[in-house]
């Protein structure tokens, strides 16, 4: 078995170019998909949660909301595009069954470029073929299945919820944990110091006004008090119930960058969790829109997912 540096001397060999990234041949599954066929008994069953960094004898820093919503701010203007290579872990969780079953040892590649193009492509583990390819524009998303020789396109705006959880998971899911957006001119902030299990915090809330004109909670950005480094960001729906629950560690500088090298991303309705670890991040190289292209392959099954029937029929899915 390989240790860690020789895993990260061999992945940044392997860092694909942004303009060769159509190298890998365009035999493609949605990673939590195929994270959900790949379940069995004989998985492993584990939790993987990042290690947080506890200071007990470090002087607290102070700072208020308008010095941590720039933070905010120039962190989130300094990145344009994002070309990584990752370790990519996603779980599938069953509050019935009281477990998380893991799908072990998956290669991955992100494309970001703002406002909201995103695109994930993944290698199974041990074969290295192609695992899945997942682009989203930020407003319509495609995924090729091919075990299931399935394309799934829809909205990112979800209309009707899918029994299976997995159907309701959209690429921008990623892009908002990636990207840490800094209240914008119709959004407050406010700020609350917090304590637990000793390791005070600072909590940015950032409220939004709804479309009756009151106001509610959108996200809570958590600030460790010892670095002013983020440990976590949760994004509230319109109930006020946590939809994706963020966590960073091993926050590093790349030039006029700051950015994590692991996180954990959980989406508690659609009962899955993704942990990730970069190996290699290069930021603000071009990419060219033709990168989050995802062409349909010739005959396989289409299925819009996210829609009401109504909606569904109004198109043919993949331009068809």
């Amino acid at each position: 078995m390989s240790g860690p540096a020789t895993r990260r001397s061999r992945y940044n060999k392997e860092l694909l170019p942004i303009t060769g990234l159509f190298r890998i041949p365009v035999r493609v599954v949605w990673i939590w998909v195929a994270a959900a066929l790949a379940l069995s008994s004989g998985c492993l069953v584990r939790h993987r949660k990042l290690e947080r960094a506890t200071h007990r004898n470090a002087p607290l820093l102070s700072a208020g909301v308008e010095q941590l919503t720039e933070m905010l701010r120039q962190r989130y203007q300094s990145i344009e595009t994002l070309n990584a290579i990752v370790d990519l872990e996603p779980s599938v969780l069953s509050a019935s069954k009281g477990e998380i079953a893991d799908y072990k040892d998956v290669r991955g590649y992100i494309l970001v470029r703002k406002p909201a193009w995103i695109r994930v492509v993944g290698l199974y583990p041990v074969v290295r073929t192609t695992a899945f390819d997942m682009v989203s524009d930020g407003r319509t998303f495609r995924v090729y299945l091919p075990g299931k020789n399935l394309f799934l396109v829809g909205q990112n705006r979800i209309d009707q919820p899918s029994p299976r959880k997995l159907e309701n998971l959209r690429p921008e899911h990623l892009l908002d944990a990636l990207l840490i957006r800094p209240p914008n001119e119709t959004e407050r902030a406010v700020v609350e110091n917090w304590s637990e299990g000793g390791t005070p915090a600072y909590i940015l809330h950032v409220i939004e006004r709804d479309a009756p004109g009151r106001w509610q909670l959108a996200r809570n950005v958590w600030f460790d008090r010892a670095s002013l480094e983020i440990q976590r960001q949760q994004l509230f729906d319109q109930k006020g119930e946590v939809v994706t629950d963020a966590r960073y560690a091993g926050w590093e500088r790349h030039g006029g960058v700051v950015f994590p090298n692991r996180m954990v991303i959980t989406r508690p309705k659609d009962e899955y969790e993704l942990s990730i670890e970069f190996s290699k991040s290069t930021f603000n190289e071009p990419i060219g829109p033709e990168k989050f292209e995802l062409a349909q392959p010739p005959g396989v099954k289409v299925q819009r997912v996210g829609e009401t029937p109504a909606t569904a029929a109004g198109g043919k899915a993949g331009g068809q």
